[in-house]
């Protein structure tokens, strides 16, 4: 995931509070930051995880996938979005 300084962003006029650190939550805070210069805190209800349900649990040694761990777009404004917040981190799977 693509790390932001505080030294390459302006100083915020405004900050947001963010419920939820899950994708539409992260991505409404990097949205925030990177494009609109705005202060953001996310807050996270879970003490260990980040990324809402789309998440691998273990339970008993079987593991589960909770929630979509995939995501389809036929906007590439989406795609460009996410291929810019986790450049190389990014899996691209063909369909």
């Amino acid at each position: 995931m693509q790390s932001v300084s505080a030294s390459s962003l302006k100083q915020p006029q405004n900050h947001v509070v963010i419920m939820g650190a899950g994708p539409a939550g992260l991505t409404a805070a990097y949205e925030l930051v990177v494009h609109q210069h705005v202060g953001v805190t996310v807050l996270e209800k879970d003490p260990r995880y980040v990324g809402g349900i789309s998440r691998t649990v273990e339970h008993n040694g079987y593991r589960f996938d909770i929630g979509g761990h995939r995501f389809f777009s036929k906007s590439t404004e989406i795609e460009d979005l996410w291929t810019e917040v986790l450049g190389d981190d990014l899996l691209v799977r063909p369909r």
